[in-house]
Order: C-alpha cells, then structure tokens, then sequence
C-alpha cells in the first residue's frame, strides 16, 4: 500500500482542485474584480454603454435618460446624442463587436470641442495610425478621447463635461468611420 502512497495523495490533490478548491490568489483575484466593478457602479459617475460596430456606428441597448437614439441595427439602437449638464462628470465605455481583424475594424470614441472641425480633424487621423488615429497636432481639439478596441475589446474615458452650454461632437477616428457616420452630438445644457 505504501508504494501507491504518492498516487493516491496526487489524485487526491487533483481531486480537490477540480472540485473547486481554487487557490486564494484565484479567489482574490475573483474578490477584487468584483469590488472593482462595484466600485465604478457606486462612484457616482454617469456609465454610458457604447458599443462600437462594424457597420460604422455607435449603438446602444436602448433608450435611457440622457441619451438620443435613432434606428434600430440588429439587437441596437443607433447613438445619436448625449446630453450632458455642465460639469457633469460622464464615464463613456465602449466595447468593438467585430470578428474583423483590429487592422480592418477598431474604434474609438473621441470628443472634440465646440468650434473643431470634426471633417478636417478625421482627415488628419487618418493619416496618424502611429498613434492610434489621434493626430498630434490637433491634441488641443480633443476634449477626451478613449484608445482604440478591436473586436471583443472594451475601452474607457472619463471626463468632465464643459462648462459652456453647446453641442460638442463625438466621433470614431479610425479611418472611415467619420464620413461613415460613426459620430454623435454631447449637447451640454
């Protein structure tokens, strides 16, 4: 019996990890996702849900406070505005449904101020792939922006929302997108 000491206890170990006995790096790491997600639903930030298709456009689940949408696109509402009060602080979170590879299809959500040129400021992005389609020269023209998600990825941006009532347009500087019509108003009232 002693010579299958060391089996059994083996299979006994791989008995109880297979049955859930997960390692506390594992549970903690479990724990503390779980406070995070918690955490951002308590902060008091308004949380938008984006998503970001391949059919050039940001979507959402449906209609909520704060937000103006148009056509139906599958199982989404097409984004058209947010509206925001001054200085309200506005989380926007945006998640790539796409199986296209990210060469071919990303996005991004980017917020520009009230007088900028979105067509110029699209042109130029495309020519800035090096820095994730945010043109350099034209940083001054963004009020937040988030960094670029490929298909099943999500990315997000917090910002306060301007001070001075108007619409500020949003768009997708990934190459296309803009004169696709993946851009929206935040119309600060």
């Amino acid at each position: 019996m002693t010579r299958f000491a060391p089996y059994l206890f083996s299979l006994m170990l791989l008995f109880v990890t297979a049955c859930g006995g997960g390692s506390d790096d594992q549970q903690q790491t479990e724990t503390q996702e779980s406070q995070t997600t918690a955490q951002q639903a308590d902060d008091g930030v308004r949380t938008i849900e984006i998503v970001g298709i391949d059919r050039m456009k940001f979507v959402v689940e449906g209609d909520e406070d704060g937000i103006s949408t148009g056509d139906t696109m599958g199982d989404y509402v097409l984004l058209e505005s947010i509206t925001a009060e001054p200085g309200e602080e506005i989380r926007i979170r945006l998640t790539t449904e796409s199986t296209l590879p990210a060469s071919a299809m990303a996005h991004n959500f980017v917020l520009l101020v009230m007088d900028a040129d979105a067509t110029a400021f699209a042109n130029a992005a495309a020519r800035a792939k090096d820095n994730e389609y945010i043109p350099a020269d034209m940083e001054d023209q963004i009020i937040a922006h988030t960094d670029m998600a490929a298909g099943g990825e999500t990315v997000e941006v917090t910002f306060t929302a301007p001070e001075e009532a108007g619409d500020y347009e949003f768009i997708c500087s990934f190459p296309g997108h803009y004169s696709g019509g993946m851009a929206g108003t935040l119309t600060v009232e």
